[in-house]
């Protein structure tokens, strides 16, 4: 007959290991987890931020570089749109061309080989 006092050691033992192993798979779930979101919340804030101060920059040189405007006006001297400024350069080289003839290359002479001393 069992006595009541009696301890079941091979149902403790598979109760401790299976709390066990469920112990660890919580462990390794909530580390997965713990990466994911961190890899996930960088990406948010670093990678996928909005660029405010870039994209502001950008406007303002923008602006300054398609529009007229003062440099120095005791001078005279102003600021113009760069796709004009282009076009006014681009003329002036091209005047400059058409006006200096073009200077032939002077001839280059090959020198000639100097011979062998072996003997």
């Amino acid at each position: 007959m069992a006595r009541y006092d009696d301890l079941y050691t091979g149902t403790i033992t598979l109760v401790g290991i299976i709390s066990a192993v469920i112990t660890f798979v919580i462990i390794v779930a909530a580390q997965v987890l713990y990466y994911q979101f961190q890899t996930i919340e960088h990406q948010r804030k670093n990678i996928d931020a909005p660029l405010v101060l870039t994209e502001n920059a950008l406007k303002v040189q923008s602006e300054e570089l398609n529009s007229y405007s003062w440099i120095d006006r005791e001078k005279g001297t102003v600021s113009i749109p760069i796709e004009k400024a282009k076009k006014q350069v681009l003329q002036e080289l091209t005047h400059q061309t058409k006006e200096q003839p073009a200077e032939t290359p002077a001839p280059t002479t090959t020198p000639e080989p100097v011979p062998s001393t072996e003997s």
